[in-house]
């Protein structure tokens, strides 16, 4: 990596004044670009906050009395020359009304404010504190989550503070263009923790049928984990190309003939992958576990290496810091005496072309990013997410994929539906000379390409990244890999289950007990995708700023070490004792776990040490006798959640009911309280609704056209057209097999 392009934000002044791990992520994100961030703590705070954390890498930490005069004095001068002020104040609290007084009274033009929430300020949730594990439960998303035990489940993997501060990052680069290159100022941000999570739940729920995926093992005999002799390992073949070279590796090689598991014929994410009938799933994932138990994971690693089978050992966090590819990566990397977390997002200059700049000067817009064009070429979750997001953005994005589609098209009523709304599609066949040379001609029109194929697969169709600086000397160019470009693993077939594993997210969210499959989430995948938009979004800036090309890399790897990040900050510095969940996975402690009550569940927080006096609180409250948890559990069964919510009204105690999405009465995608947020760009000018929600079903923006995802080659005419052919040459290409169309 170039560590002098990471510093293309060098004159940009960040002030961070929020208190929440999504600002201090975003922030983070923006000094990794080169920004001068000023962190400010409240030196009377009580949280164990280290200016060692990764979060707080190269900032200015300043201590001061947040109640003290001198505070607003030093924030009112500073403001003169910030570029962007970050807060996560409460809406309406008096700290809120101080800073934006500030904000009001402040003459500074380039002044930028992101402002992050728990809930969007105009939802019924605006004055919601900031607390990861609430959201998690009034949006539902523990009632879906794999795990142990009955009931929801409680997420050890901060996803909601890693999406926002993702977001977050994302939205004031984008404000940072569009005031470059446009009169119309953005001047206001508003992200929040709610936002974070739907940068993960892009599915609409579907009932009882996630219960299917609900499995801590996995969501199919060969998407799953397996108990070895001595620890765990995980395979993952999503269509049925692996699914035969897994099986013959296993040693059960009939079951390819056998009809009633229907895995032969190719066929992509179909057949043996799914196996829809329950029963007859659970047999042959029982006969497999059999046999994987014969052996260790280093002679199963073997085995599967040899095959080709997507497999990973299932690291703790102690392997995890010592995998080869992750330090490889430098992702972990060694500081004197000390380990360090590195970079998530890396970085290389491209060409720099003088007097060739592209005019991107407009007066007005609807989304932030209109006016760039994208080439995407990806598959499955990471890459298409990355494209979802700048599309959303207003980028135009034109999904290039191969005859019969992408390896995820099988799935269009479910995520591909969702991860492809708001793009264009051709659909080009690059193994042929002129149906490569079409690709190249379209990728001369283009500001960015986006991919996420295996290391070396652009360069074997014509378009690696020598190439597309040949081809196009300033695009911005993506990449993402499962493990990276290179390295001792990159060679190896990847996929987010393989991410969980190595960067040890499976192991801590099992806790003391086996492993748990986070198949719900795909977090390495979306986690992977968000920083993949990020870094395009900054090679953008970079890009119209100085008019040169520029090359993002990130990979799943990234995406789990993020993630499990704070995990690893304290197991380093040994702040405390990686804490685990319960037996049944309801929660980490006494009081910030869910509990059942006598008409569902509801998730309750507390952050204290002070047990005696919560004990004794909820002793008056409830005259019964409460000394344990198990005294929780017993009460709470003979009351109902709104008398609970009631007795506890009074109190500094946080309550809020579970939402269960699987059920009837409860529609997730209309739910108001999780959709009813985003903002119309055209009555608020000067705010980007950066949630992501907008693309999914039952959801849109007023007078913002979001379409449906599009059918294979649907576009095919309309960019042949703008390269000069004629639609007799379309006709004539499909024909020979150069395009292919469903419409």
């Amino acid at each position: 990596m170039n560590n002098s392009v990471t510093k293309f934000l060098n004159e940009i002044k960040v002030l961070d004044l929020s208190g929440h791990y999504s600002g201090d992520l975003t922030s983070m994100f923006l000094s990794d670009f080169g920004a001068l961030v000023f962190k400010y703590i409240n030196k009377f705070d009580n949280t164990n906050y280290s200016e060692n954390d990764f979060w707080n890498r190269n900032k200015n930490i300043i201590h001061i009395d947040f109640d003290n005069e001198l505070f607003y004095k030093r924030i009112k001068s500073d403001l003169k020359d910030a570029n962007i002020l970050i807060h996560d104040y409460q809406y309406g609290s008096d700290e809120y009304k101080n800073i934006h007084s500030l904000i009001e009274n402040n003459r500074n033009e380039n002044l930028i404010v992101c402002h992050i929430s728990a809930f969007p300020i105009n939802s019924e949730l605006k004055n919601e504190l900031m607390i990861d594990d609430l959201v998690l439960a009034r949006a539902g998303e523990m009632m879906v989550l794999p795990g142990h035990g009955e009931g929801p489940k409680y997420l050890m993997h901060p996803v909601t503070s890693v999406g926002c501060g993702i977001n977050s990052a994302t939205a004031i680069i984008t404000a940072l263009i569009s005031n470059h290159i446009s009169s119309k100022k953005i001047k206001s941000i508003n992200t929040t923790l709610m936002g974070g999570l739907l940068l993960y739940a892009s599915n609409p729920y579907q009932g009882d049928k996630w219960r299917d995926f609900a499995s801590p093992t996995g969501g199919a005999p060969f998407y799953s984990n397996y108990k070895c002799s001595d620890g765990y390992l995980q395979i993952a073949c999503i269509h049925s190309g692996f699914v035969e070279k897994a099986a013959i590796a296993i040693g059960i090689p009939e079951i390819l003939i056998d009809p009633k598991y229907d895995i032969g014929g190719g066929k992509p994410a179909t057949g043996g992958f799914r196996i829809e009938d329950p029963i007859l799933r659970k047999k042959l994932y029982d006969d497999i576990a059999k046999i994987m138990i014969t052996k260790t994971c280093a002679e199963w690693s073997e085995i599967f290496e040899e095959s080709d089978v997507p497999y990973a050992k299932i690291n703790n966090i102690n392997e995890a810091l010592q995998d080869e590819q992750i330090i490889h990566n430098k992702l972990v990397y060694r500081n004197g005496e000390n380990t360090n977390i590195g970079q998530f997002i890396n970085f290389d200059s491209g060409v720099n072309i003088k007097n060739n700049s592209k005019n991107y000067e407009r007066n007005d817009f609807q989304l932030p990013l209109e006016g760039f064009k994208a080439l995407e070429v990806t598959n499955v979750i990471a890459g298409p997410v990355a494209g979802r997001i700048l599309a959303n953005l207003g980028v135009e994005v034109i999904k290039m994929e191969p005859p019969g589609g992408e390896i995820s098209r099988p799935f269009e009523v479910g995520y591909f539906q969702n991860l492809n709304r708001n793009k264009n599609a051709v659909c080009i066949n690059t193994k042929i000379e002129k149906g490569k040379s079409i690709a190249q001609e379209l990728i001369k029109t283009v500001d960015i390409y986006v991919e996420n194929m295996r290391p070396g697969a652009s360069e074997r169709v014509g378009y690696g990244k020598a190439a597309l600086e040949k081809l196009n000397p300033t695009i911005v160019q993506t990449h993402i890999a499962a493990y990276g470009n290179d390295g001792p693993y990159a060679h190896r077939p990847g996929l987010d289950p393989i991410a969980q594993s190595i960067t040890g997210l499976q192991s801590i969210q099992g806790g003391n007990e086996a492993p748990v499959f986070l198949g719900m989430l795909a977090p390495t995948d979306f986690t992977a995708g968000g920083m993949a938009a990020l870094g395009t979004v900054a090679g953008l800036y970079n890009k119209v700023i100085n008019n040169t090309g520029f090359i993002i890399n990130t990979n799943l790897l990234a995406g789990g070490i993020l993630l499990n990040g704070a995990k690893i900050n304290n197991y380093l510095n040994n702040k405390d004792n990686v804490k685990f969940i319960n037996k049944d996975q309801n929660g980490i402690t006494n009081f910030n776990r869910a509990y059942r009550a006598s008409d569902g569940w509801f998730y309750i927080y507390k952050n204290t040490d002070d047990l005696k006096e919560l004990y004794t609180i909820f002793s008056m409250l409830f005259n019964e006798k409460i000394q344990s948890a198990l005294d929780l559990e017993v009460c709470f069964e003979d009351h109902n959640i709104e008398s609970i919510i009631e007795k506890l009204k009074d109190s500094d105690i946080h309550i809020c009911k579970v939402n269960d999405p699987t059920i009837d009465e409860y529609d997730f995608l209309l739910n108001p309280v999780t959709w009813d947020h985003v903002t119309d760009s055209n009555d608020h000018p000067s705010l980007i609704s950066l949630e992501m929600a907008y693309n999914m079903h039952g959801f849109g923006l007023d007078n913002v056209d979001i379409p449906n995802y599009p059918k294979l080659g649907e576009h095919n005419l309309y960019y042949l057209s703008q390269l000069g052919y004629s639609k007799e040459d379309l006709y004539k290409f499909e024909s020979e097999g150069i395009l292919n169309s469903e419409v």
